[in-house]
């Protein structure tokens, strides 16, 4: 029989009331705990007095939105199943981080004006606890992952990618020096995540130590795939995930689509092979640009592969005019400066040219440096400018295999989107228990956040909104309390009800 009492918790000056309800769980065979908000305790009384207000005024639009949204991708009701006593804060702050994309310790605030899935206290104490929780529980984690990417088991391709988030903290194993895709001073954590395709929902993701490249992270990815049941689907990667081994890897188990380096003896015999390619028959339309292709075989190490080469005859003119330009403009600046050694010039072309040691040759004249063009190097660069080249282990329509690539964009956008609209550019945990809680949080978060973006994208919705200028448009519908039992809803503007239009949402619903 479940057993109902009161506790207390005291944050700062506070003693936070609470009935709280003991129950045994028969799938994890272990007492759990739920806990319902009564109130603050008053010190001098000793009463609990309630926080709620008869009459009061709370932001409703945003979070009725964003639970929309939760239900309409299954996470709702997932979260329900997996995390009984839990599922409604953690919903909460998945709102909270889309609508605010401020620090966690902020939520309790912003749960107090706006109109919640719970009552639970928000304090930065229980958020801490509840991302403490969720990183012990792995059973439940793993379990909801497992439900969550059997949902996109349709998915017709999978895309793989990493981003890295840089942390401040000293006592996390998994912080390491590395790659930095933010170009910042400070030790990192890799975040991969693999995206469904066309849903463009993320379905898994691992975490690295910041040292692990993009090359070694496969082997690992690949074990995940087939323990979801998704590698009958083609998996796109970019070019950082390129070498013999993963390619070899890959050639065994799945389908792939990956782009080829131009550093690659591969990629320069295609390029060399099919300078003709600018021609007329090479020519299709994409997205109402002007492209053309050539289709080829490969050979990478002892197999043979698709290969597809791609011009964008607009980007390779725009692509070499900058390059001469500025290959003119060092040229010149070098001409007019006295420099003193070597050293110096070898400093400054580092800090303006990109791979100059394959465009310039320094020889010294007269006692004065002077800049010899590598014609050799800058006709390699002029030749492959405006080109891309993919490689697969199965045939594809070369019109669709570039839009499949081209829809890996999308996850990098995603990836920006969570960084910055969430502000999660820098992790700022110390616990390892509470840092994975938070990254299933973040995890959770993006799954909402990339519904959301896709729709806008989809209905055009980009031309004039943010997903943050979208949250504070719907701010503006109101919850009006009007005493303990009565409420209202505000009137939805028209600009507001064709938005919940685009988004398939009733916008009239009420609590």
């Amino acid at each position: 029989m479940p057993m109902t009492y009161i506790t207390e918790q005291k944050v700062g000056k506070y003693t936070y009331v609470y009935e709280a309800t003991s129950y045994w769980d028969k799938e994890k065979k272990q007492p759990r705990k739920h806990r319902r908000y009564l109130g603050k305790k008053d010190a001098v009384l000793g009463k609990v007095v309630s926080t709620r207000k008869a009459y009061q005024s709370k932001d409703y639009g945003n979070t009725y939105f964003l639970d929309a949204i939760s239900c309409q991708t299954g996470l709702k009701n997932l979260l329900r199943k997996y995390f009984k006593d839990t599922w409604e804060e953690i919903l909460t702050l998945i709102f909270y981080c889309i609508s605010e994309a401020k620090p966690l310790y902020l939520a309790k605030l912003w749960a107090e004006c706006t109109y919640c899935n719970t009552n639970s206290d928000l304090s930065s104490q229980r958020t801490s606890e509840l991302l403490k929780e969720l990183g012990e529980d792995e059973e439940a984690r793993l379990k909801f992952l497992k439900a969550w990417a059997k949902m996109g088991k349709n998915s017709s391709f999978i895309v793989f990618d990493i981003t890295s988030f840089s942390s401040y903290s000293k006592k996390l194993e998994l912080v390491e020096w590395g790659y930095n895709r933010d170009k910042e001073k400070l030790p990192q954590v890799n975040f991969g995540l693999i995206y469904g395709e066309p849903s463009s929902l993320p379905l898994f993701y691992s975490v690295y130590p910041g040292s692990i490249s993009d090359v070694s992270t496969l082997k690992n990815m690949i074990s995940y795939l087939d323990w979801l049941e998704l590698k009958s689907s083609l998996f796109i990667l970019d070019k950082g995930f390129y070498s013999l081994y993963n390619l070899n890897k890959l050639n065994t188990c799945m389908h792939f689509l990956i782009p080829v380096p131009y550093s690659t003896t591969a990629a320069r015999e295609l390029i060399s092979r099919h300078s003709d390619i600018g021609s007329h028959k090479n020519a299709f339309l994409l997205n109402g640009n002007i492209l053309h292709c050539a289709a080829d075989k490969i050979m990478v190490g002892e197999k043979s592969y698709y290969a597809y080469i791609y011009l964008n005859e607009k980007r390779r003119v725009e692509s070499r005019d900058i390059f001469l330009k500025k290959i003119l403009e060092i040229e010149e600046k070098v001409s007019e400066t006295d420099f003193e050694n070597k050293k110096d010039i070898d400093s400054f072309l580092s800090d303006n040219v990109k791979g100059w040691k394959s465009i310039f040759k320094i020889y010294r004249h007269s006692g004065v440096f002077k800049l010899k063009r590598d014609s050799q190097g800058i006709n390699d660069k002029l030749d492959r400018m405006g080109t891309t080249i993919l490689v697969s282990n199965k045939q594809v329509e070369p019109k669709a295999a570039l839009s499949l690539y081209r829809r890996k964009d999308r996850v990098e956008k995603f990836f920006d989107g969570m960084k910055n609209d969430m502000d999660r550019k820098r992790l700022r945990i110390h616990s390892r228990k509470t840092f994975e809680g938070r990254l299933f949080l973040d995890f959770l978060a993006l799954v909402v956040y990339s519904k959301i973006s896709k729709i806008m994208m989809d209905e055009d919705i980009v031309k004039n909104y943010t997903v943050a200028e979208l949250m504070y448009e719907f701010k503006k519908i109101k919850l009006i309390g009007l005493g303990e039992k009565k409420t209202i809803i505000t009137e939805v503007s028209k600009e507001q009800r064709e938005l919940f239009e685009k988004f398939k949402i009733n916008p009239l619903a009420q609590t």
